[in-house]
């Protein structure tokens, strides 16, 4: 088997484990551990926080000590911590829990994308495996909602149930994905001197890391809840899960299609239309009228992603450390958008954390569209 495939097989693996642990997480902790919604939005706030902290020093280290030490560190931290999940028993458990799975799911993806594009991989394609698992994730989050519907984990058995279930099977993907990345081969990379801070870096690249931040902020804020919305439309854990599927399945058939075009008209229609998906998010009456939402939810994001990565490996010198500050943004606003998902839940309603999404993405429009 090459090493590209290797490397596809990783990523599809870990993303499947980072989306069936994510989804159900505001479910767990609002109906089995009595959580208020800030208290829900601490939760995301403090796992985006640790990924953002994580994912810029192991991009940085990445570009000056190598790409194998960090992915195979990252993956199988990563299985221990999310395996740790299922111990989590009272909010701040979870809280200190899954700041540790964070920690540990920041440290390889920038290592992982940069071995890809240093071994002539299509960054489009090997994208699409991560949405491939996000979908994957989702698919196995409904087979056990469906699964528990029916009965079939009832126990007295501390480990026998749908969150740990889930739980499990996430750390049982990562430390498959670990044993894969031990046949990952050297490459002859050019090693570089960082500065801890590349203000620089982050100058020439400003007009995407602000719009990318805007968009993302207003999408986690939209995350935050989006699982507890689609209840109150009237889904079901199954359908919850077929809901993140559609997304995730779609974002697969696209991103390995559209490495072709230029970054810069893929990240565009990306922050156009996330303006008109959290719009449709709005105005939906019921469960159903999210399916096709979700269709255009996984174009904005398949532009957005792979157009950003095409962008940053091609003008960079420092490949990793560009692509681990864009992650690092990724999370950053994982931290102020579960904070403003969760105030404007409580004042607004689920309603008003879609429009929020909305008015953020079409700021991040703006300012890269009417860039200098």
């Amino acid at each position: 088997m090459s090493t590209l495939k290797y490397t596809n097989i990783i990523q599809f693996l870990a993303y499947a484990a980072i989306m069936a642990s994510m989804i159900f997480i505001p479910v767990l902790a609002a109906d089995e551990l009595n959580a208020s919604k800030f208290e829900i939005g601490i939760i995301f706030a403090g796992y985006a926080l640790a990924v953002f902290i994580s994912s810029y020093i192991f991009g940085r280290a990445s570009d000056m000590h190598g790409r194998r030490i960090f992915i195979k560190l990252g993956l199988l931290a990563s299985a221990v911590f999310y395996f740790l999940q299922v111990f989590a028993d009272s909010v701040l458990s979870l809280i200190v829990i899954r700041i540790l799975a964070g920690f540990a799911a920041g440290i390889f993806p920038a290592a992982l994308t940069i071995y890809v594009y240093e071994s002539k991989g299509r960054l489009g394609k090997f994208s699409a495996y991560g949405s491939l698992g996000w979908a994957f994730g989702s698919l196995i989050t409904a087979v056990l909602a469906l699964a528990a519907y029916e009965g079939v984990f009832e126990s007295n058995f501390y480990l026998i149930n749908f969150y740990n279930l889930i739980f499990i099977s996430s750390s049982v993907m990562f430390f498959i994905a670990f044993i894969f990345s031990l046949g990952l081969r050297e490459k002859k990379t050019v090693k570089l001197k960082v500065p801890f801070f590349p203000a620089k870096l982050i100058r020439e690249n400003f007009s995407l890391y602000f719009s990318y931040f805007l968009r993302h902020t207003g999408a986690n804020a939209v995350w935050l809840v989006f699982p507890l919305y689609l209840l109150e439309l009237g889904a079901d854990k199954f359908w919850v899960g077929i809901i993140y599927f559609i997304n995730a399945g779609t974002q697969f058939l696209i991103m390995r299609r559209i490495d072709k075009f230029k970054s810069k008209l893929l990240i565009t229609v990306g922050l156009g239309v996330s303006v008109l998906v959290f719009t449709g998010f709005a105005l939906a009456q019921n469960f159903y009228q999210i399916i096709p939402v979700q269709v255009l939810l996984a174009v904005s994001w398949s532009c957005l992603y792979v157009g950003s990565l095409l962008m940053l490996t091609g003008k960079n010198i420092e490949k990793a450390t560009s692509i681990g500050i864009l992650n690092s943004i990724i999370y950053f606003s994982a931290i102020a958008g579960p904070v403003i998902g969760g105030i404007a839940a409580e004042f607004y309603g689920f309603k008003g954390v879609m429009f929020t999404g909305a008015g953020l993405s079409l700021i991040g429009y703006l300012v890269f569209k009417f860039r200098k």
